[in-house]
């Protein structure tokens, strides 16, 4: 008698849970927060077989929901649990597990980043250092640049002075080649001067001599 009336009462909740709308929402995250274990069972009501065992704290997957029980995802298992029992918001242990997690990730992420700062720090003490050196290069490069460009400037006026005083020998030598000539001219010229002065002084010689001879042999003949 009672198993046919416990059968009813079962086949009652089902009908009733066939019929009863069924709240569905998009699948979310909550935490249960008893203060002891929950089971989540297989169906909607005390009677079903509890397939997991829940503790404060736990996440679970929030799949629907139907009156004071809600569908839930604990890992691979799907059940039924008081939904009373589920909360949108962490339980104060869990936001503090949850924000020391947090802060050892921040930790981690600000070692990371300081590393990063300090080989940034060496790469641009490097790369300064490799833009003096540059900039040395540059000077250099610049300076030799400038010498050789003075040391053009001059060869190039030495070479207008060369081109210059070629000029000037050349003109030299012709005026000394002029000058050479008329000494030429001028030693013809001495030497016939001389030449006819010699002879002059020898026709006055001859002459003289000759006067006087005369003249010796007429004083003779008046004697």
């Amino acid at each position: 008698m009672f198993f046919r009336f416990l059968t009813g009462v079962c086949g009652i909740l089902l009908f009733a849970s066939v019929l009863l709308p069924v709240t569905v929402v998009a699948q979310e995250t909550r935490f249960v927060s008893p203060s002891i274990s929950v089971g989540v069972r297989r169906g909607q009501g005390t009677e079903f077989k509890i397939i997991k065992l829940v503790k404060d704290g736990d996440q679970v997957e929030f799949l629907s929901e139907n009156g004071d029980w809600a569908k839930v995802k604990v890992g691979t298992a799907t059940g039924w649990m008081p939904a009373r029992f589920l909360s949108t918001k962490a339980p104060p242990f869990k936001l503090v597990n949850i924000l020391r997690s947090k802060n050892e990730e921040l930790s981690k992420a600000n070692s990371t980043l300081n590393l990063q700062l300090a080989e940034l720090k060496d790469l641009q003490n490097n790369t300064g250092n490799d833009l003096s050196t540059c900039i040395a290069h540059r000077d250099e490069a610049q300076s030799s640049f400038q010498k050789l460009k003075d040391a053009t400037a001059d060869v190039v006026a030495i070479n207008n002075k060369l081109a210059a005083t070629e000029t000037e020998i050349k003109e030299v030598r012709s005026m000394l080649s002029t000058v050479q000539k008329k000494n030429n001219e001028l030693e013809q010229k001495e030497t016939v001067s001389w030449f006819l002065a010699g002879g002059g002084v020898l026709f006055l010689g001859w002459l003289i001599g000759l006067i006087t001879g005369r003249s010796k042999r007429k004083r003779t003949s008046l004697m």
